[in-house]
């Protein structure tokens, strides 16, 4: 048999593991955790293991020891390993973590809710699809120390949409702070929107109309939050954020058409499709026209909704 040999790239706060023989390759994932672990490596689960390397066909527990005993003899020579074939997780266990290991053992083995929403992360280094979320379903069968565990490895993690969602299904003092935190994100609209609107069911935020208003005037590419801040306008209407759609049609972005046909709509002016005037006035408003149009445009959609521009609103 060929001598296996294993890789660690790094990237971040995590990186791939390339698990070698011969041509074969399994590949791994691992980011950094949170004690008593100090990284977790994430391999192909029990259930397909075998579908996915049929050369290591039945043999799932000899190449996950291979590697985990590979990655700490060349990154934590002190750590060992545990391994659970069922989820695909190699846990890495520092020297000093063993004590706090041992505490946590006598409290009971990881209940499989934690285990479960574990092996459905996706790693750090690697995207999400649009229609992956994590496990939220399994908060609720978890243990106290296992939320605080999952609030400390999300926290770790640049916050999205995704991790606001488990963060508000966990509801702790912990996972509150990494709400609010998370609602003055200093690059993303959308986290900042999906952390308000999770302290508004919470009763954590008073005035979500002003902040949602901000948002909206921020609103730079549909990318970064203008689904769920049209969504969260149509659903609190009031004239604060009335008036910041106004000022995001008169933005030259690419947000402007889409703000300005929600306007037209909350205003009772028509619903879409709109009639081929006020389609027309709205593409004149793209980002790509030129100022005259524009301005004429926007001149227009004042008149239809019966509003002026605001200039003196906060952004």
């Amino acid at each position: 048999m060929t001598t296996p040999t294993v890789d660690i790239t790094t990237s971040g706060r995590g990186g791939t593991i390339y698990y070698r023989e011969g041509r074969n390759v399994a590949v791994f994932g691992w980011e950094f955790a949170v004690p008593p672990a100090i990284a977790l490596l994430f391999g192909q689960n029990a259930q397909v293991w075998d579908r996915a390397y049929p050369w290591a066909a039945g043999r799932q527990a000899e190449v996950f020891g291979c590697v985990g005993a590979e990655v700490a003899r060349q990154k934590a020579p002190e750590a060992r390993f545990e391994v659970d074939l069922d989820t695909g997780i190699i846990s890495l266990i520092g020297r000093s973590s063993r004590k706090r290991t041992a505490a946590a053992r006598a409290r009971g083995r990881p209940t499989p809710a934690f285990k479960r929403f574990l092996s459905g992360m996706v790693p750090v280094w690697e995207e999400w699809r649009d229609d992956q979320t994590y496990d939220v379903s399994a908060i609720a069968n978890m243990t106290a120390g296992e939320r605080e565990q999952i609030v400390s490895l999300l926290t770790s993690r640049d916050v999205t949409w995704r991790e606001v969602e488990v963060l508000a299904a966990i509801a702790t003092p912990a996972a509150r702070a990494a709400l609010e935190a998370a609602s003055s994100h200093h690059l993303s609209i959308d986290t900042r929107l999906a952390a308000a609107e999770a302290l508004y069911r919470q009763k954590g935020m008073a005035d979500l109309d002003a902040f949602l208003a901000r948002q909206i005037r921020n609103l730079d590419r549909p990318a970064n939050g203008l689904k769920r801040a049209l969504s969260l306008a149509e659903r609190h209407p009031s004239d604060v954020v009335k008036r910041a759609l106004l000022w995001a049609s008169y933005n030259c972005t690419e947000c402007a058409l889409h703000c300005a046909s929600l306007l037209l709509r909350l205003a009772g002016v028509g619903k879409e499709p709109f009639d081929e005037t006020v389609q027309g006035m709205l593409r004149r408003l793209g980002l790509h026209n030129s100022d005259f149009d524009r301005k004429a445009a926007f001149e227009e959609l004042c008149r239809v909704v019966n509003m002026n521009l605001d200039h003196e609103a906060p952004c």
